[in-house]
């Protein structure tokens, strides 16, 4: 009778290590960054920004992504945040309706790429495409 609540109570507990080993952040803090994207002098329409740690400067981790809605990004809402330090940045802009989430699966306006070195912080950074 003691093996059977012994092994009861054990397949009980198995889910509650299975959630706790799952529920735990791996990898490198990330932060979250927002800001506008102004493109031809107007805000950027839709499209999408992925930040790359820039490995040639030392920075490693996972990139970060954001969706451009109405010339706004935020990765806390709209993507994954970085891990701060220097990256490169690919903007892509698109023509997408401006007032809707699908705003970046329209064609490309452009692509532009910049490096910049984010703080390990939540930060707002401001990007203009000429």
């Amino acid at each position: 009778m003691n093996s059977e609540i012994s092994i009861l109570k054990l397949l009980l507990l198995i889910p509650l290590f299975i959630l706790a080993g799952c529920s735990g952040n791996d990898g490198p803090e990330r932060f979250d960054v927002s800001g506008t994207v102004t493109f031809d002098d107007q805000s950027a329409p839709g499209g999408s920004i992925v930040f790359t740690p820039d490995k040639s400067k030392g920075n490693s981790g996972p990139q970060g992504t954001a969706k451009i809605i109405n010339g706004q990004y935020n990765t806390a809402k709209q993507g994954r945040g970085i891990v701060g330090g220097p990256h490169e940045v690919l903007i892509i802009v698109t023509n997408g309706e401006d007032s809707t989430d699908d705003a970046d699966l329209s064609g490309p306006l452009a692509e532009h790429t910049e490096q910049f070195d984010f703080p390990k912080e939540t930060t707002e950074h401001n990007f203009t495409i000429p």
